[in-house]
């Protein structure tokens, strides 16, 4: 379970290393790239942030919260990600890409995701590692506050501001606003 893979973890096991990269690798990218709407860096951030799980793990209080700890330092490092590319972009270091975010078999999914990523990309950054952690990936109010390093008081302030905003963005988006009511979710 995941008290011996903690513990496993904390004394550096092959095996456990190797539960962790089965159980999480997937997760870590699903979050590194709804987190920064592409897909580029995100095998070496992966690596980073289970390397630095590993290092990390002998701080874990609760054993139940290794994936909130897990999502919560690829939240860290796709923070320190989204400041590196804004810097490079500021500078004129990089230019901006447009990355496939989904197989291209799937064209509706496709403009649905890039009109998605469009709208996430207008939010705040903070606010949008928020919106993510809670809509997309579906953490509750506790594991969200805890990934992103504030109270839960805190974290439904983002999380209203964020909704309000990505609401209006919706409103304002014929793609979106077709496929959230599609989907069954409020468009408002």
């Amino acid at each position: 379970g995941e008290q011996e893979l903690v513990a496993g973890l904390i004394e550096r096991k092959g095996a456990a290393v190797q539960a962790l990269y089965r159980q999480y690798a997937s997760t870590v990218r699903r979050v590194l790239i709804q987190a920064l709407g592409s897909d580029r860096d995100v095998e070496d951030l992966t690596q980073d942030t289970l390397i630095t799980v590993i290092e990390r793990a002998s701080s874990l209080r609760k054993v139940e919260s290794l994936r909130c700890f897990v999502i919560g330092v690829a939240i860290r490092l796709a923070k320190n990600e989204m400041r590196r590319r804004a810097i490079r972009r500021f500078i004129g270091l990089d230019e901006l890409v447009d990355v496939p975010l989904v197989a291209p078999y799937d064209a509706v999914m496709s403009q649905g995701a890039r009109h998605l990523y469009r709208a996430l990309d207008r939010l705040e950054m903070n606010t949008r590692l928020a919106f993510v952690l809670r809509y997309v990936q579906g953490c509750d109010l506790a594991e969200t506050a805890s990934a992103c390093g504030c109270s839960i008081a805190t974290i439904k302030r983002k999380l209203n501001r964020a909704e309000s905003r990505f609401a209006a963005l919706v409103e304002g988006d014929p793609v979106l606003r077709e496929l959230l009511e599609s989907e069954g979710a409020p468009a408002s």
